[in-house]
């Protein structure tokens, strides 16, 4: 996720919040890291962390759940290593950060994680948790070399009024698909391909490209004019003088040769 200095960034807080936390942040293009441009930088962080205040954990609140259980303890193990290895390392831990100390079973609280680096397993890593890892960074050329530097590339956000300007950043950024001013969102229109770059996937699935994956396409080449084969066969020094001369023709010594080929 870049957030550039022009954003929305109330929508933007909204946005990272929902890319971060949605399912638990167990889905496979959840946001995983968040770069904001330092001129609005303190006020998203503001933004952020005020919406995170809100937010409802634990079975009692039924459907109007916001922040789910992780669905497996080995999942939790490595929600846990992430964080822990962000705090050894010198992040600061904003909000959450650890198992909910009020809830039986696995529920991690929402977290903010912010002063992140690539030093760090949650910056390289898939934590797949309800996770905000946000970095400042000085320019939107820094957020997207950063957004690049990594082995994954599924599915990025870009936030930003300028709507050209999103447009460029996120054709910029190596990812298998792209929203400005909202998240996730190539995954909900069958048209759309949807598919990953780098070690985030092989081929693609919806739209024309996804469909032709299911289908063999079957060349059959007819005879058109009939006669002799002209394969040459049996070989002779003939038929190997003539396939020479054929080639020098199409490609090498003659002006209309090298036109046709």
């Amino acid at each position: 996720m870049i957030v550039c200095a022009d954003a929305d960034l109330d929508r933007a807080a909204d946005g990272a919040w929902i890319g971060s936390c949605m399912n638990t942040g167990h889905y496979c293009c959840g946001t995983e890291r968040i770069y904001v441009v330092k001129e609005v930088y303190d006020e998203f962080l503001r933004l952020v962390l005020e919406k995170g205040k809100g937010l409802r954990q634990g079975p009692q609140h039924g459907w109007d759940e916001d922040i789910g259980a992780v669905f497996w303890d080995r999942q939790m193990a490595i929600i846990e290593a992430h964080v822990e290895d962000a705090r050894a390392k010198g992040a600061n831990i904003l909000m959450g950060g650890r198992r909910n100390p009020n809830l039986p079973g696995l529920y991690y609280e929402p977290t903010v994680i912010t002063e992140v680096d690539n030093s760090m397993d949650i910056m390289l890593l898939e934590t797949f948790g309800p996770v905000l890892c946000i970095q400042k960074v000085a320019s939107e050329a820094e957020a997207l070399a950063l957004a690049n530097d990594s082995e994954f590339g599924l599915n990025g956000n870009v936030w930003t009024k300028d709507k050209e300007k999103g447009y460029r950043l996120a054709s910029a950024i190596d990812t298998g698909a792209c929203s400005v001013n909202d998240m996730a969102v190539s995954y909900g229109i069958p048209a759309a391909p949807f598919g990953g770059r780098k070690n985030s996937g092989i081929g693609q699935v919806n739209g024309k490209k996804g469909i032709r994956g299911y289908c063999h396409e079957m060349p059959i080449v007819i005879d058109r004019f009939g006669g002799k084969l002209q394969s040459g066969y049996p070989y002779s020094a003939k038929s190997a003088e003539g396939m020479k001369k054929l080639m020098d023709f199409l490609w090498v010594k003659t002006p209309l040769g090298r036109w046709l080929s």
